[in-house]
């Protein structure tokens, strides 16, 4: 029993601290300045965070990470923002990518590699498992603390990739093909089916019952690099200009597909099953569950959970669908409507519409809109490119401005950038 409930709480709200989301931003590709031309080569430096919850505040979740006292007024207050299930998910990675291009008046293909370490969680919790978590099971007496249905996934890989990009004969479309050689450093997931924590009015007894499982990764190598799993995946994108090149407005159109594979962690892989119903009963069985998680009053339990399986266990990757539509004006304006869903952690999808402006030049842009759906609720990007010489150029945004400004009402917050060189 040990090993259930109280990794359960600390997985919930210490994973939180990871700050992440979504993986479809593609800002590891390097990109060429439009003054580039006869530069063959480009080599891209870039990072990124994002984090989302419907029920998590950005305040709150930066306030645990940083190790800031909770104290009971920011409990209670996070308390009423909480649904009776709440989605969360983050990611994170930072990556180095080199490009090759042929002439771009006598060649139709790019290719690219890139290294990339990266790191996603997500997942749902109950309200009741933040309450256990920050209160112990003392607030529950004579109640039921529910923890049905609460799944939590932490990956962490890392990611050798490969891309090839083919421009049609006119420049009007392309395409691009990546395969990647992973190696799975880390697994954390847990799933509760069903799980419940009864505490007596009177503090004289706890029934605890769970059906559950937990996997874990190999833990004799947990350091950046260890190679406990291994994989492999691809993704997919194509965009293309639709209409008439002499037409007055001008429209774009892109797909993508992001992460179709796997990792198979080895053979030292933990499995553990919970299927148990406990009943406790002690001087003061409302503190049994105190507040950092850990059991109190009662001897070693590790029987009721039973000695872990060692076997392979299979993991698929995050994937994530994107299509994209722009209208771009004769002026220097453009807008359009982004659409996203991804199949992991209750996510819902994402709708984004947005608009942006250059300058005459083409050497600096920037671009906004407004987003509903994922983790959290509605949210604000922002970003900006400047192609600061023929050499060099940046790209960096947030997926939600209002999340550093009203830190205290938002849901959701990221930072990414990257920064190219051609040469």
């Amino acid at each position: 029993m040990k090993h259930f409930l109280p990794l359960v709480f600390a997985f919930v709200l210490v994973c939180s601290s990871l700050k992440a989301q979504d993986p479809m931003l593609y800002i590891y590709r390097p990109h060429w300045p439009l003054q580039s031309t006869g530069l063959h080569h480009s080599l891209a430096f870039s990072g990124e965070y994002t984090a989302g919850s419907d029920g998590l505040t950005n305040s709150f979740i930066n306030g645990f990470y940083k190790g800031g006292f909770i104290d009971a007024d920011k409990k209670a207050a996070q308390e009423s923002k909480l649904h009776p299930s709440n989605r969360f998910g983050g990611y994170a990675s930072y990556a180095m990518a080199y490009t090759w291009r042929m002439d771009p008046d006598s060649g139709n293909w790019e290719f690219t590699i890139a290294y990339r370490d990266r790191q996603s969680l997500y997942g749902k919790f109950s309200k009741d498992a933040f309450r256990m978590a920050f209160e112990g099971n003392r607030a529950f007496k004579g109640q039921t603390a529910n923890l049905d249905d609460t799944k939590l996934t932490y990956l962490h890989w890392q990611q050798l990739q490969f891309e090839a990009k083919f421009y049609s004969p006119d420049k009007k479309s392309d395409a691009t093909f990546g395969f990647s050689v992973l190696n799975g450093q880390q697994l954390q997931e847990i799933n509760i089916r069903t799980g419940s924590v009864y505490t007596a009015s009177d503090g004289s007894a706890v029934d605890v019952g769970a059906n559950a499982a937990w996997f874990q990764s190999d833990t004799a190598h947990t350091k950046t690099g260890s190679k406990n799993g291994s994989g492999s995946c691809f993704n997919f994108r194509f965009n293309a200009y639709l209409g008439d090149s002499a037409a007055r407005y001008k429209s774009q159109f892109s797909f993508m597909v992001q992460d179709i594979g796997f990792i198979r962690w080895n053979a030292n892989s933990l499995v553990y099953a919970v299927d148990t119903n406990v009943h406790y009963t002690g001087v003061d069985a409302s503190s049994v569950l105190i507040n950092d998680g850990n059991f109190t009053g009662i001897p070693d339990s590790d029987s009721l959970i039973g000695e872990p399986s060692r076997g392979q266990i299979i993991t698929f990757l995050p994937l994530g669908i994107r299509m994209r539509y722009t209208l771009i004006s004769p002026a220097s304006w453009w807008g359009g409507i982004d659409a996203r869903a991804w199949s992991y952690g209750d996510a819902i999808p994402q709708i984004t519409l947005f608009g942006g402006w250059h300058n005459k030049t083409l050497s600096f842009n920037v671009s906004g809109g407004a987003a509903w759906g994922g983790y959290s609720r509605f949210q604000f990007p922002v970003q900006i490119g400047w192609e600061v010489c023929k050499n060099f150029a940046l790209i960096a945004g947030t997926t939600n401005i209002v999340g550093y400004i009203a830190s205290k009402k938002s849901h959701g917050q990221g930072l990414y950038l990257n920064l190219s060189l051609a040469f």
